[in-house]
């Protein structure tokens, strides 16, 4: 499933997906039929089918299927239970698989996979139930902030897997592509329509200084960088 992210994304940005001779090949059920054989039986997903479900698998899994339009081949009710029973209730942060510690990469990884459900969900249901409340997330979007700022980010700079670890640029990434995700409320589509997206949820800590720019949880780019690159083609 992380590979067919990895094609789905750029061909999204590319806008190969809206063309008519592309259509056929890159939008073809099959793809979406296979994502939702690795769903496994928490809710989850694994890289492949019958594999453990995972934290990274699952968001790329979700977000493909967001591309694709087919979130509901999957058990959205499934899903959504693994993935908000996966933020610690002490740590505030998420933990990767059943059972593992809290680790900050899956601020986004989980916390991005949630947003992208809850945006999904909202929008199909545009006059009745939310998943979140207003446009807030299901989970607890300032324990993760918390956590993120508190114990993943490194006095020195950096950010890290959890206090103890050695800060990395993986983890600083996908740290702040978390954090991220947390501070801002949800888009009512996707891809959004000339929304401004200014809009904030709760925040955690001095908003004047620690608010970071807005990314297209799907896509984990900055809202502006998409913009300008689907203007492009």
């Amino acid at each position: 499933v992380r590979a067919t992210y990895c094609i789905l994304t750029p061909c999204h940005l590319l806008g190969l997906l809206d063309k008519e001779e592309e259509k056929d090949h890159l939008l073809s059920p099959s793809i979406a039929h296979y994502i939702a054989s690795c769903q496994t039986f928490e809710g989850g997903f694994g890289a492949e089918p019958f594999n453990e479900a995972h934290g990274g698998y699952t968001f790329c899994a979700l977000a493909a299927l967001r591309i694709l339009g087919f979130v509901s081949k999957i058990n959205v009710d499934m899903l959504r239970s693994w993935l908000v029973r996966r933020q610690l209730e002490f740590e505030g942060g998420f933990c990767g698989r059943t059972n593992k510690l809290v680790d900050g990469c899956y601020s986004f990884w989980q916390g991005g996979a949630v947003a992208v459900l809850d945006g999904w969900y909202n929008e199909i249901n545009a006059t009745g139930e939310k998943m979140g409340t207003a446009n807030d997330l299901s989970f607890d979007e300032v324990m993760l902030q918390r956590y993120i700022l508190l114990c993943a980010q490194d006095v020195n700079g950096g950010l890290r897997d959890k206090p103890s670890k050695p800060k990395d640029f993986y983890h600083s990434c996908y740290n702040l592509s978390g954090l991220s995700v947390a501070q801002h409320a949800l888009y009512s589509s996707w891809p959004p329509a000339g929304e401004s997206g200014t809009s904030l949820n709760n925040l955690f800590g001095d908003s004047s200084f620690n608010v970071l720019a807005r990314t297209d949880p799907v896509l984990n780019i900055r809202d502006d960088r998409v913009k300008y690159a689907t203007k492009q083609f």
